[in-house]
């Protein structure tokens, strides 16, 4: 997968250096829809805060994670560039609010906002976002689980909207997926 990876100046949405509230969130939401459908056929995308100074809680639900949720397990999104960590918490109660997990890199660390995993799953996210894509037989190597495991454990990430998921030809000619992150180096 060596797509280029485009970004969208999620400032330009927001029309505000510090956007709130639910109807502005609304507005912004269908900004950033055209701009999603303005890039075509795409698997992933990064949304970047650059030029935002904060945004409250159901500004980025309406606007963000909607869009998000909307594409799910279509197009991956990650977002970068928040400027602080009352954003980042702003975001995280977005994420929950919204029922719909957002990936978030800062410089190379990973974070997935959202509600709270089992440890089980967040051993399996922090293992996954370490290595950026993963295999369902690395994963149940690594984690010392069953393949028939680590594959119900990765379907279940995928479907809420924790991983990609990418069919490939595996080394022995058949077809395996293969499980990735959205951002960084994914």
């Amino acid at each position: 997968m060596n797509e280029k990876i485009p970004t969208i100046d999620f400032s330009k949405c927001a029309s505000a250096k510090n956007p709130y509230g639910s109807a502005s969130g609304k507005l912004a939401h269908a900004k950033l829809l055209a701009e999603i459908e303005n890039l075509g056929k795409v698997s992933v995308i990064g949304v970047s805060f650059s030029g935002l100074e904060g945004a409250d809680v159901s500004f980025l639900r309406e606007a963000l994670v909607y869009a998000i949720k909307r594409f799910k397990n279509e197009i991956a999104f990650y977002v970068t560039d928040l400027p602080d960590e009352d954003i980042v918490a702003n975001l995280q109660a977005a994420a929950v609010s919204g029922g719909q997990p957002v990936t978030y890199w800062s410089d190379d660390e990973c974070r997935f906002l959202g509600s709270e995993q089992s440890s089980s799953s967040r051993t399996l996210l922090d293992f996954i976002a370490s290595q950026r894509s993963s295999t369902t037989s690395k994963v149940a190597e690594a984690l010392a689980i069953s393949v028939q495991n680590a594959s119900t454990r990765l379907k279940r990430l995928y479907e809420e909207g924790y991983v990609m998921r990418i069919e490939e030809t595996a080394e022995t000619g058949g077809r395996e997926y293969v499980y990735r992150v959205a951002g960084g180096s994914a």
